[in-house]
């Protein structure tokens, strides 16, 4: 048994990814993609996703997500970020580097909520909470995360301390 510290809505740059309903070929999936361009409406019908997490990941849904989408789709060559998914007879979209609000985690090495709760508060008294951990998105099979910066940081560590007592913020997990 080992315990993790999950920290929820944190805003985070990670890559995003969505199923088409394209089929047949990539032009196709092109145009589909211009459609949701032109339409400003990325949300609707669509299950847009964390790349990697199968619960999908992203909080909140609203305008500055899609604007934000919508700058990182212009700024690229959509046809590149177009993927043909063998398993489903689909296409997927991929976007990288966009700022979502999500659910972190990261194991922790205390194996008592004591000392896992100290070891929580000196991790957010000395800053360097990146330092020998490996942080990730909550429910995602990879990292997840494009940059640890200053400002993730005090993000995660101000989210922390506005979550109340860090002991409901543990929970136990088995290795």
């Amino acid at each position: 048994m080992g315990l993790k510290l999950k920290v929820s809505g944190v805003a985070v740059y990670t890559n995003l990814e969505v199923k088409l309903k394209s089929r047949t070929t990539k032009e196709e999936a092109n145009k589909e993609v211009e459609r949701m361009l032109d339409s400003k409406k990325l949300f609707e019908g669509y299950e847009w996703k964390i790349e990697e997490c199968e619960e999908g990941g992203i909080k909140d849904f609203n305008e500055k997500l899609r604007d934000d989408i919508l700058e990182r789709i212009e700024q690229e060559d959509t046809a590149e970020n177009i993927f043909w998914d063998g398993f489903k007879a689909n296409f997927d979209l991929n976007v990288a580097h966009v700022r979502v609000e999500t659910d972190l985690e990261v194991q922790l090495k205390s194996q008592n909520m004591e000392d896992a709760v100290n070891e929580v508060n000196q991790l957010c008294a000395g800053k360097k909470i990146f330092e020998g951990y490996e942080w990730k998105i909550s429910g995602c099979s990879e990292q997840g995360i494009n940059s640890f910066d200053d400002p993730l940081q005090e993000a995660i560590i101000n989210r922390i301390s506005q979550q109340g007592k860090i002991e409901d913020c543990i929970e136990e997990v088995s290795n």
